[in-house]
């Protein structure tokens, strides 16, 4: 029995389709069963923390609307020092401050952050609740070293 020339390249393609098809669907599933582990380099270099020597404390003020910041002991070289403060609120969810201290000798370095927004001359005070993390980056001529600590106010 002859078949027809037409009906020969239909069956021709369907072939070729169910066999690109398969072909697809073994490359995905061979895939995705590699075990192999794969090498994660990081994208940021780490940064050291500072030594035990260095002594950092944040204080609120009565009404707990305003922190202070203050550090003793402050690697020898250190040039800057940049603060990131987060905390959760009752009302505003997760907020933060940012700024840097100002150097007062050249171990010791303060600041002062307020626990809210401020425009115009009014200010609107968070209710902290919980603790405040405290992020310490120190720039210097020893680079850059960091600090990182949960205080309770």
């Amino acid at each position: 029995m002859k078949f027809p020339p037409k009906q020969i390249v239909i069956v021709a393609i369907i072939l070729i389709v169910i066999f690109v098809v398969l072909g697809m669907a073994y490359s995905s599933r061979s895939k995705s069963q590699k075990t192999g582990v794969d090498e994660v380099f990081p994208t940021e270099a780490v940064i050291p923390t500072v030594d035990e020597s260095v002594i950092v404390d944040l204080d609120a003020n009565a009404g707990k609307t305003d922190v202070t910041i203050s550090v003793k002991s402050a690697p020898s070289g250190t040039e800057s020092i940049d603060y990131e403060l987060s905390y959760q609120t009752k009302e505003q969810g997760l907020q933060g401050a940012i700024g840097s201290l100002k150097k007062k000798t050249s171990t010791t370095f303060s600041a002062e952050a307020t626990l809210g927004t401020c425009s115009s001359g009014s200010c609107v005070y968070h209710q902290v609740t919980g603790k405040i993390k405290l992020n310490l980056k120190f720039t210097g001529s020893f680079g850059e070293r960091v600090y990182d600590k949960e205080f309770e106010i």
